[in-house]
């Protein structure tokens, strides 16, 4: 009948209707209508109107299935919450594609309103690898207004939850009225929908450890009644905090150090330095692997490959043997901040754990990091090496690591230094002429954007880019 009345105003011819000067209208409006004295009513309005009896005929009634999508940490943000929430809910909008009729953010909460007869699946592993998500749910849509709490409806989408897990014995109802006008506290509608589904169902209230749990969300306009709780990944929204570069040696720890950083927001682009004669070599071995691996989780990482023969050249003659490690990690740092910078990056990433081997104790770290001109992040510092092989198993980057390869940390001394002071390496890296063998170095980069490898200009990125086009 609704939809009948929406047809009969669009195809309706507009007529001129006499209104009482200034009935009704703010003050506009009655000026308007005194000088013309009459007002043509345009069919557009009778349209409004007729969608608005629609929508009021459907209130109450269950719309489609919708994955509702709870965050954590963005909760605590002031004004610019609204930009982290944007972001989330961009990120789910990518991920599910054509399976998500519209996503919204509402109430502290993304929602999706979801194709029909999608498989729960598919949308769940589309939603996997997303950052910023502390859980999620499955369920419906209930319309409400203050006239109409919509309590029937709301029954029948619970009910309709407990037909589903015929399985279950035991149940819990988890009531949360964000809607603070809402006529029911949650204490009320936790006990009313518990009634029904003992009366109805057969079930029994387990308050403590219930096979089967059911969320009740009050919304501003929607109740949204869902099934068992989906965890996500926490963390922040992909491209909300950066632009990074991360040191990438293809071992356990620096996919780590980069997932980590992605999971706090960053755009991780990732700088490898490698032993072979051209950097062609490299592409199809498990440094660009591991790198798909990264991208399959946030915004797509370029990967910068730079040969190490400039260095060695430079290197061969005038670094002792005991400083070799120390010293090309300086040189593999000093390159990377130039390069960061030049890319408009903010920051280095790497997989450093304090103490885990002779170039990871405090003395080679601070001369390794003295002088360069951005911020170093090392995420893994304070873990052990079985926590952070945990870490790798979950995300899928252990095994390609532990693969063979020839890294250029291989070819240096066997038994470094374990405490070199900075003046000696400054002093060193005058001798070599550091910042010309940088240059060098810099001159031979090739990027692999997932697809080909090529050349990259050494002009710097314009003012503002974004990371995700470094």
């Amino acid at each position: 009948m609704a939809a009948d009345a929406v047809d009969r105003a669009r195809n309706r011819r507009p007529a001129p209707v006499v209104v009482h000067p200034g009935a009704g209208k703010p003050a506009p409006f009655r000026a308007r209508h005194r000088r013309r004295g009459h007002h043509l009513q345009p069919a557009e309005h009778l349209v409004r109107g007729a969608l608005r009896a629609r929508d009021r005929a459907v209130r109450g009634a269950t719309v489609s299935e919708t994955v509702v999508i709870h965050y954590s940490e963005l909760g605590t943000k002031g004004r610019n919450r609204r930009h982290f929430e944007n972001k989330l809910a961009d990120d789910v909008r990518r991920r599910l594609g054509a399976d998500a009729i519209k996503v919204r953010v509402e109430s502290a909460r993304v929602l999706a309103d979801l194709v029909p007869d999608v498989p729960r699946e598919r949308v769940a592993e589309a939603l996997k690898p997303i950052f910023g998500i502390a859980w999620y749910g499955f369920g419906r849509l209930v319309r409400w207004s203050a006239g109409d709490p919509a309590g029937a409806a709301v029954e029948d989408a619970v009910l309709d939850i407990v037909r589903q897990n015929p399985e279950s014995k035991t149940f819990k109802i988890f009531p949360r009225r964000s809607a603070k006008n809402y006529p029911a506290l949650s204490d009320a509608i936790a006990r009313e929908l518990g009634r029904a589904v003992v009366e109805k169902a057969g079930l029994k209230v387990d308050l403590t450890a219930p096979e089967l749990s059911i969320h009740v969300e009050v919304l501003t306009r929607e109740i949204a009644v869902l099934s068992d709780r989906v965890p996500g990944l926490r963390g922040m929204p992909r491209g909300s905090a950066g632009g990074l570069l991360c040191l990438f040696s293809g071992g356990i720890d620096s996919p780590v150090a980069a997932w980590l950083m992605m999971k706090r927001g960053a755009v991780v682009h990732h700088l490898h330095f490698h032993p072979y004669r051209t950097s062609r070599e490299v592409v199809g071995t498990k440094i660009t692997r591991l790198v798909e691996s990264l991208n399959a989780f946030g915004a797509p990482g370029k990967l910068y490959l730079v040969p190490h023969d400039r260095y060695q050249i430079a290197a061969s003659l005038a670094v002792p043997t005991e400083y070799e490690t120390v010293f090309f990690r300086r040189y593999m740092f000093r390159a990377a901040a130039v390069l960061a910078r030049r890319l408009g990056l903010k920051g280095l990433v790497t997989g450093d754990s304090l103490g885990q081997v002779a170039s990871q104790t405090l003395e080679n770290l601070t001369a390794v990091q003295t002088d360069l001109p951005l911020p170093v992040f090392q995420p893994l510092i304070a873990m052990d090496k079985e926590a952070i092989i945990d870490v790798a198993q979950k995300i899928g980057t252990y095994a390609p690591s532990i693969e063979a390869y020839k890294d250029c940390c291989s070819l240096m001394a066997k038994k470094p230094k374990t405490k070199v002071a900075t003046h000696v390496v400054r002093r060193l890296e005058a001798e070599l002429v550091m910042d010309r063998t940088i240059d060098e170095s810099l001159a031979q980069v090739e990027v692999w954007d997932g697809k080909a490898l090529l050349p990259w200009g050494r002009r710097p990125v314009q003012e503002g880019m974004s990371a995700e086009r470094a």
